[in-house]
């Protein structure tokens, strides 16, 4: 049976249209495959890291430093030390030892010029004290070192008057003690594997035991100390070029 012309075009459209909904819904997988690749992760990013390498243990450390000495308390029971003496300049210097990445012990030693007081203006005086100290160094294997420092230490202080004139009746001569807590603050920056300096707050506490008043009792005394310091690190430099010179080798 032969259908009409009309038909026959009709039944052409159809199924030249019928497969399109479907052409219209199959993905590309081109376009997949683009969506499931991922970026790729940044140099190093999730590789555990190794530590810088340790430039403090077993180093020695060379320190010298200079700054104000304010001295504060008592040199005796009813003796302040503001009234005899007054701030002055001060100087220290100190020999490290590293015991590990964060921690060195030190020997160190400092001393200050004193000048006259409130009541004894014409007054003068010194006080030299020498002791040991942990230092907790909070980064290493970087240009700058925050620190921390706990101490004790014997002292040794010297309040002198003039011949003439009305002295004080007490605190006049030489008082020894202890300092049982020397608490310094500081931080040092190296423009020089071995070469350092910075800033340090310091903080004494102690007491005389020996005074030049037998009559008096003993109290507590202080010392204000804030200055700049230098730190000399000979070792360090062997130990920073070092890892240089192996990879130069390679």
């Amino acid at each position: 049976m032969t259908l009409p012309r009309s038909l026959r075009a009709f039944v052409a459209a159809a199924l030249v249209v019928a497969p399109l909904p479907a052409l219209a819904q199959t993905p590309d997988p081109a376009q997949d495959d683009a969506a499931e690749v991922e970026e790729p992760p940044e140099p190093g990013a999730g590789t555990p890291r190794a530590y810088a390498p340790d430039w403090r243990k077993g180093a020695f450390l060379l320190s010298v430093g200079g700054g104000y000495v304010v001295p504060l308390g008592s040199i005796a029971s009813g003796v302040t030390a503001a009234d005899l003496v007054s701030g002055g300049p001060g100087v220290s210097a100190g020999l490290g030892f590293g015991l590990s990445r964060h921690v060195s012990f030190e020997l160190e030693g400092n001393y200050g010029l004193l000048s006259g007081g409130e009541t004894c203006t014409t007054c003068s005086g010194s006080t030299l004290g020498v002791g040991m100290r942990l230092v907790y160094h909070l980064a290493q294997g970087i240009a700058f070192d925050p620190w921390a420092s706990y101490g004790v230490g014997f002292r040794t202080s010297l309040v002198e008057a003039p011949e003439t004139g009305a002295a004080p009746a007490f605190g006049i001569g030489r008082s020894q003690g202890i300092d049982f807590a020397r608490i310094t603050l500081g931080g040092t920056f190296y423009p020089h594997p071995v070469f350092g300096f910075g800033p340090f707050l310091e903080g004494t506490v102690g007491s005389y035991r020996l005074r030049p008043d037998p009559g008096t009792s003993p109290s507590v005394y202080g010392f204000f100390q804030v200055g700049l310091r230098v730190t000399f690190d000979p070792l360090r430099g062997g130990k920073v070029r070092a890892p240089s010179t192996v990879a130069a080798a390679f």
